[in-house]
Formats: C-alpha cells, structure tokens, sequence
C-alpha cells in the first residue's frame, strides 16, 4: 500500500530536506503532504521538494497546505516538525532569563526556556493530535519538537493520540563514543558490534550499559573519564572534553546522553555562578546560543536560494555553468 506521509512544520530549517532525501533514497512510492501556517516557509519547503523529486524521477507525488486538515484525511504517517515563534521566540527562551542571572546553552527542554518553550508548544500539538485523532485515526505519529517529553507527556493526558517522540541524541552519542577520528580516548569499535540498554527522558538520558559483541565494556567508559577529565585539568577546551558527562559518569556509574550542551541544564544548582561552566559561561562562550541561532538562519537562507534559484542539469556533454 501506497504511504501517505504528512509532514506538519515543513518550514524547518533542519528536518524536512533529510526527511525528504531519505525518501528518495528508498525509492519507495509516497504521497507526501507539507504543512506549514507560515506560508513563505512552506512555499520555500514546497519548491525545493519539487526540485529534489524532479531531479531524482522519485515517484512522490506532492502537495502542500496551510491547514493541515485540508491533507491529514487516511494519512498512514504524521511527522510534527513545529517551532511556535521560530527562532525569534527561542531567542527569548534563552537571552530574557539571562537578564536575571539563569545562563542555558539551548534552553529547549527545562528551566525557564524549556518552561516558555513548553506553554507554546503544548496547545498547538494538542490541537494537531486531536486532527490526527479525528482525520487519520490508525496513522503512525511522530513528533520531532521539544521540548519533547513535556509534549508527548501533554497529548497523552490531553488526548488518546499514540504519540511516539523521536531525537538523535542517543544514537549520536553512542556513535561518538563507538568510534570519533577526532577523539582517539573513545572506544575505537565499530558501531554495529555494540548493544546497550538506556533510561531517562529526552535530553537526559543514561546509557546504563554498554557491550561489544555481548561483553560488558561499561567499565570502560571509567577509564576513559579519568583519561577526559585529566586532559581537562590539563588546560584543554571544556567544550572538546565534556566534561560534566564524564564527571557524572563517574558519579553514578552510568552515562549520559547527548552531552554538556543540553545535560547541564537539569542540573542548575550546580552552575548557579552565572552559568560558569568550566571557565566559560554556558550559553555565552560555552555553547553559544547566538551560533545555533545564527546557523539556522543560514540554513533556511540556503533553503530559501535552493528553493528559488535555477535547476542545474549537468552532463559529460552538457557540464554545469
């Protein structure tokens, strides 16, 4: 059977070119529905999905809408991909609170940032849970935006939507720590060789074991913390070593994920000093914020130029101008 995808939030900066090349790289026939309220961004999103489709022959057949009631009916798949406000509104998630002494590097899940970012999100995903309840009632539902626990948490007391929530964060960190060029301290063993068991919520979760081929290997992240937090004593960068995780690591024997940028922030009390963080201050100089922001500007900037300039069909005859 055919899938009807619907992609709610296709204005994103980030997710809707993956989403969409992946769908080209299956081959599979799709019928795929963008949804934005924006509708600059979902002209920008629809655009540059046609020129992808077209480029490739994929058989996706498109379209697009502001009201998602207009695309949701029998979906089999809905993905939420929305950021209520955008970045203009993460900026205050974030700069506002600094003005009275609470520094966060992302400010997307807990504290005050994650409090604000919550009191937006949370109504608008009710509401699109209860579409999705009424229109596409046996469709798969995933939500991709933060702060993800409050969210899914919110539509399931609010509604009877099976919503599942999806992040990177795990995976990516198991990633780095399987094997990282850059880093020659990690475990140095293929991706695909381990299994591990993990508990927690998003942006704070704990690997609690690690096995390479069934082995237990856990212990050896302990070495590995001692090996960080010397090099960090050492006078190299925090932000390279990470070191709050390795320091909890120590701690509690498990190991959490995705990293300081997002981790620190459970753990307020423990950088009260105006966010000092290492020497640095989180949010300003330790994970800047302004650089996240700054970078999704660029990215849908890009998007934006993709979108609307000319396709350019290059051959051995015919090379690119």
């Amino acid at each position: 059977m055919e899938e009807k995808i619907i992609l709610i939030g296709a204005g994103s900066a980030v997710f809707t070119r993956g989403l969409v090349y992946d769908l080209i790289r299956k081959g599979e026939e799709v019928e795929l529905g963008l949804v934005d309220v924006n509708t600059e961004a979902l002209e920008v999103a629809e655009k540059l999905t046609q020129k992808m489709i077209d480029k490739t022959s994929a058989p996706i057949k498109l379209s697009a809408s502001v009201n998602r009631r207009d695309v949701l009916p029998d979906a089999s798949v809905v993905i939420c991909t929305i950021g209520v406000g955008g970045r203009r509104a993460w900026e205050k998630d974030v700069y506002i609170p600094r003005k009275y002494g609470i520094y966060q590097p992302v400010g997307d899940s807990v504290m005050p940032g994650g409090t604000s970012r919550a009191m937006r999100m949370i109504p608008a995903m009710v509401d699109i849970a209860e579409d999705v309840i009424e229109l596409a009632p046996n469709a798969l539902f995933f939500n991709y935006a933060n702060p993800m626990a409050c969210i899914c948490r919110a539509v399931r007391k609010a509604t009877d939507a099976n919503i599942v929530g999806l992040c990177h964060g795990v995976i990516g960190t198991i990633r780095s720590l399987a094997s990282d060029k850059r880093d020659p301290d990690l475990l140095n063993l293929p991706l695909n060789e381990l299994s591990y068991d993990v508990v927690g919520i998003n942006h704070l979760t704990w690997i609690m074991n690690i096995k390479h081929k069934g082995k237990d290997i856990t212990d050896k992240l302990k070495q590995i913390a001692e090996l960080k937090l010397n090099k960090l004593k050492n006078g190299e960068d925090p932000e390279n070593v990470k070191p709050f995780q390795w320091e909890l690591a120590k701690m509690f024997g498990a190991f959490p994920a995705p990293g300081d940028r997002h981790i620190t922030e459970f753990f307020p009390s423990m950088f009260k000093s105006e966010g000092s963080y290492y020497g640095k201050t989180l949010g300003v100089d330790a994970y800047p914020i302004k650089n996240y922001i700054d970078a999704g500007d660029e990215i849908y900037a890009q998007m934006q130029e993709d979108a609307y300039s000319r396709v350019r069909r290059c051959s051995v005859v015919s090379p690119c101008k």
